[in-house]
């Protein structure tokens, strides 16, 4: 009696595991623990939740997580891994799982966001958050996440920490300004803002230094930073930071989806009679914005291209930074293509493209001249 109960009950069992369809584990991340919830899609397209007790975000808790994955998951069905990327707290589970196998997808927080407000959800709580995005991985094909190489990752870190130091130089810079200017000056106290700077310079110049070093050891990353520098107007800090903050382009298929990424995006607001003020979204990466704008200054005034381009604008505008974010933009393009193409920068490519153009036109006409004739 008992085997035939088992028997029954392994048959159940075989015949709920044959009708799902796709397999999606969400995992909510915070800095000390995460929230899972694993979520099945069945041939009649319903949806299936378990979950499981929050486990801590350490080796500990990744081996959980794994051991829970082998008794829970249908070997034969599609299973993805759906977190959204919060910092530096969600990298350890999701190299964790990638290395064992797992297909993974980290996702950006704002189309996290856009999601979870789709589905009306009044309630946040973490073990909502991973049935969200184990939801998510079952409605959507996700863009599988791949590890960036060490030398990118290590290009990333750098580029943040000089910026951050290069913020705490202006603040140094403005207070000894400050002291500066006062009537009474405390001879002692600038001394102390003075080393400081000095401190601060030192840092920055041994943080550039690191960051060649890294580029010069990896001929690839080399030669292709090369093609973004041989741009008028961009330096070796400028292209290095761009490669960091997008990790080689890795999860870049189109010039529309850098625009994104880097926040440059157009956001329109109109509705009937109502004509808003066209603008960028500022959504996405702050740090390519930032070290974008001294390049652009530099380009409009060295670039001929860029040049004519941001003098095209200008006038149609009200505010001249309006037409430099719009040059700054095109010179964000400009590098991915370059990067992507494997080619040095042609100033004479537009003029090209333009003959071409004619040259084309000319022929139809020509063609079309016979034709009638």
């Amino acid at each position: 009696m008992r085997a035939r109960m088992i028997k029954r009950v392994m048959a159940l069992k075989n015949d709920i595991m044959e009708k799902r369809l796709k397999q999606s584990l969400g995992i909510d991340v915070s800095k000390l623990g995460l929230s899972l919830s694993l979520g099945f899609l069945t041939d009649k397209l319903g949806k299936e939740f378990i979950s499981h007790p929050d486990v801590p975000n350490d080796l500990s808790g990744y081996k959980e997580v794994l051991k829970w994955l082998k008794t829970s998951v249908d070997g034969t069905v599609d299973l993805v891994v759906v977190m959204e990327a919060t910092g530096v707290y969600h990298q350890g589970i999701a190299h964790y799982l990638y290395s064992h196998g797992h297909a993974v997808s980290v996702m950006q927080s704002g189309r996290v966001k856009r999601y979870a407000q789709s589905l009306d959800q009044r309630s946040k709580t973490d073990a909502l958050d991973s049935r969200m995005l184990s939801m998510l991985g079952l409605e959507r094909s996700l863009r599988p996440w791949r590890p960036p190489s060490e030398e990118l990752r290590e290009l990333k870190a750098l580029s943040r920490e000089r910026s951050s130091l290069l913020k705490d130089k202006v603040m140094e810079t403005n207070r000894q300004g400050a002291i500066d200017s006062g009537v009474h000056g405390n001879t002692k106290a600038l001394k102390r803002h003075r080393d400081r700077l000095k401190l601060l310079n030192g840092q920055i110049a041994m943080i550039e230094e690191e960051m060649k070093e890294i580029v010069s050891k990896n001929e690839v990353l080399g030669r292709k930073i090369g093609f973004m520098m041989s741009i008028p107007g961009i330096s070796f800090i400028s292209a290095a930071t761009v490669v960091g903050e997008t990790l080689g382009f890795e999860s870049i298929t189109s010039a529309k989806q850098l625009t994104s990424y880097a926040g440059y995006d157009v956001v329109l607001r109109e509705s009937g009679s109502f004509k808003g003020k066209t603008r960028i979204s500022k959504k996405g990466n702050s740090h390519i914005r930032a070290v974008m704008h001294m390049p652009s200054m530099t380009c409009v005034r060295c670039n001929p291209t860029l040049k004519r381009f941001y003098n095209r604008l200008k006038p149609k505008k009200a505010k001249p930074l309006v037409a430099l974010i719009a040059v700054q933009r095109k010179l964000l393009i400009l590098m991915y293509t370059l990067w992507k193409s494997e080619k040095f920068y042609d100033a004479a490519y537009e003029t090209k493209k333009q003959q071409k153009r004619k040259a084309l036109a000319a022929q139809d006409n020509n063609l079309i001249n016979q034709l009638v004739s």
